[in-house]
């Protein structure tokens, strides 16, 4: 495999990204703790830097620090079933084991629970730890999408007493200018990582999955920044010579996958070796495209906010088999990967009522995947490639390309 010479940056903008938040008080700066989803253009407007314990976590597993961390959250009392995330994180702060330098110390903590009720509770443990407010927008399930007034004002209404609450701890009143500024930057962003998860229609597809996990880290952490809309203009550049020159992810790809949920992150390398030795490539999920539709307009954006917490984020059972369809026409796949993940029983329970639906109005197989996001104590990862390897027998034997 030819490597994407563009994700050789992430590196340095990894390194930046951290060294930025730990000085953030010398800069005249604050630090908010957030989770996946928040509007991060109004923080960086606001001169407030956004950190995920989430990525944190991230770093923790792909660097095969998370059985350490995750066991010493456990014996804080921390059950083995609660997210790894979670527990990789508060180990993680407990013995001091971190690639980052720990996370700098938050004035705010920002937290909803449109996608995840661990989150605000192992929040609640931050903003004790630290004794840093917490500010939780609270999102009403919107059952099949059906739009719903009181519910758009109720979430409104939070955004908008959210800037008080920044202008509080700031002392610095929002300045709108910037705040279409980095609006602008974000809806520049997600086009271009848009531009970047289409290129996977090609075949070969110049990217794969694993390459897009790892280069997501600018468009959640960084939007409203200039970073990703650099970082992805090269890397969209460098993918679109890949397409004209037929030179793919994989050397010889025979088949097209879907990776459903999370990444396994202590695995990343492993699997991905591990596929394109059997001529697969995962070329697309719905976790990654998750990322592009979070740009909002510049005329209503606590408007866009509220839709996006209300219905954006409201990946109810029936919508995600429709996605999973429509991807599978666009990408033209051959099978699914469905990722059963411990960690995340939210997304992960529905799992086998979406593969029989998709396989019955797309004639495509799926094997489940029992595994955990980050902690490779709760799964065996020889189990897991021997499972994939009997699927890709099988997709062979369809495919008539033994």
């Amino acid at each position: 495999m030819e490597p994407i010479e563009s994700l050789r940056q992430l590196k340095q903008i990894n390194i930046d990204y951290y060294t930025a938040a730990h000085m953030a008080r010398q800069n005249d700066k604050f630090v908010a703790y957030v989770n996946a989803f928040t509007p991060v253009e109004l923080l960086y407007a606001m001169g407030v830097v956004p950190i995920y314990p989430e990525n944190h976590a991230v770093i923790l597993g792909a660097r095969k620090l998370s059985s350490e961390t995750a066991a010493a959250a456990e014996g804080m009392g921390y059950s083995m079933d609660l997210c790894s995330y979670a527990r990789c994180d508060l180990g993680s702060i407990r013995i001091g084991v971190s690639p980052t330098w720990g996370l700098p110390k938050p004035d705010l903590l920002l937290v909803s629970n449109s996608q995840c009720g661990t989150l605000t509770k192992w929040f609640e443990v931050l903003s004790r730890l630290y004794h840093a407010p917490m500010f939780l927008i609270d999102v009403p399930h919107s059952g099949r999408g059906e739009r719903d007034e009181a519910a758009e004002k109720y979430v409104r209404t939070q955004l908008e007493d959210l800037v008080s609450v920044i202008e509080g701890i700031t002392g610095k009143t929002l300045d709108h200018a910037r705040l279409k500024e980095t609006i602008g930057l974000s809806q520049e962003a997600s086009r271009l990582w848009t531009k970047v998860l289409e290129t996977g229609k090609s075949i070969p597809s110049p990217i794969s999955v694993f390459d897009q996990f790892i280069s997501m880290a600018p468009i959640v952490a960084q939007r409203g920044t200039s970073v990703p809309v650099d970082f992805y203009g090269s890397l969209l550049e460098e993918l679109e010579h890949r397409v004209k020159d037929g030179v793919g992810a994989v050397k010889k790809e025979r088949f097209r996958l879907f990776w459903d949920n999370l990444p396994i992150w202590p695995e990343l390398r492993r699997l991905s070796l591990f596929l394109e030795e059997r001529d697969a490539c995962l070329v697309t999920s719905l976790y990654t495209w998750a990322w592009a539709q979070l740009a909002v307009g510049e005329e209503d954006p606590f408007g866009d906010w509220t839709n996006q917490y209300l219905y954006t984020a409201n990946l109810h059972l029936e919508r995600r088999i429709d996605d999973y369809i429509e991807l599978a026409n666009q990408y033209r796949l051959d099978g699914f990967l469905y990722h059963s993940n411990r960690s995340c029983k939210f997304v992960s329970q529905d799992i086998p009522e979406v593969r029989s639906a998709v396989t019955e109005k797309t004639g495509l197989p799926g094997i489940i995947l029992e595994a955990d996001h980050n902690d490779p104590r709760l799964y065996s990862i020889e189990a897991l490639e021997k499972q994939i390897e009997t699927f890709l027998e099988l997709l062979a034997a369809r495919n008539g390309t033994h």
